[in-house]
């Protein structure tokens, strides 16, 4: 499920969180690959801004291809970003019917081995942005929605993704108005950072899909101002019945008031009308 905020609201009913683990994993290898093939920038008369780049860019790619993807169930199902199970692989267990979100928790990065500085991107990125999903949470004494998934976006590839382009934006911060004019422009509208905002759960209490929701971030470089765009591995356009919003007869107020998913559904859709 994927919530746009780009001047207008968008909302699908297909789920879209496994296209955008890949999407993610691609434009940023993109990103390194432009950067690396680059000689010279016109107006960077002294190359520091390209040396700034190119710096991160190096450091992406190492962290990309040295990233090993564990699942809790032991399997060691990616190593590196050139395997094809680096942003998506398969779930420990199918997730099929109601099940409650639960407030992410980041993990242990020595049990899973997973580079401290990445872990910690993602801290300061949760810590800094509201994702409205991960707020409900809070807020709600117990949040259930529907899942059907066997697939799953993995956690390490998200947590990539977040740090590699925090990484980007902050090197292009000093030099934006150098990089505006030349051929890797684009990367100026390249999120600031993606936030993992919820897990869920077994009935045992054991996570079964670490990354159950994302929020996109993209912070204008001169107003600082903060556009969302959301993923969603769950439904919360589903009622509890199973029944979509839209088809068969209309559902009544009372039913739309206490479905926990419509509710999410529409915070997500006013938070976007608000910006």
């Amino acid at each position: 499920m994927l919530f746009s905020q780009h001047r207008r609201v968008r909302a699908t009913t297909k789920p879209l969180p496994l296209g955008m683990g890949f999407a993610y994993i691609q434009l940023i290898r993109k990103a390194v690959e432009q950067v690396l093939s680059i000689t010279s920038l016109e107006r960077d008369k002294d190359g520091r801004a390209l040396k700034s780049l190119q710096a991160v860019a190096e450091r992406i790619e190492a962290m990309g291809k040295t990233l090993k993807i564990k699942k809790r169930d032991g399997r060691l199902v990616a190593s590196g970003w050139d395997d094809n199970h680096f942003a998506v692989t398969r779930n420990e267990s199918k997730e099929v019917g109601a099940r409650v979100l639960l407030p992410y928790q980041s993990p242990d990065g020595e049990t899973l081995s997973i580079p401290w500085e990445i872990i910690h991107s993602h801290d300061v990125t949760s810590d800094t942005h509201e994702g409205v999903i991960d707020t409900t949470i809070q807020y709600e004494r117990e949040v259930s929605i529907s899942m059907f998934h066997s697939d799953e976006v993995n956690e390490e590839a998200i947590l990539f993704a977040n740090w590699a382009y925090h990484s980007i934006h902050d090197a292009i911060v000093p030099y934006r108005h150098v990089i505006a004019g030349s051929p890797l422009s684009w990367l100026i509208q390249l999120p600031d950072s993606v936030e993992i905002l919820c897990s869920t759960a077994e009935e045992t209490g054991e996570i079964v899909t670490e990354c159950s929701a994302t929020c996109i971030n993209y912070k204008d470089f001169e107003t600082k101002k903060i556009r969302r765009s959301f993923t969603c591995q769950f439904h919360p356009e589903l009622l509890k019945d199973l029944r979509a919003i839209g088809s068969g007869e209309a559902p009544s107020y009372s039913t739309l008031k206490n479905d926990d998913g419509v509710r999410l559904f529409v915070r997500l859709l006013y938070a976007g009308m608000q910006e």
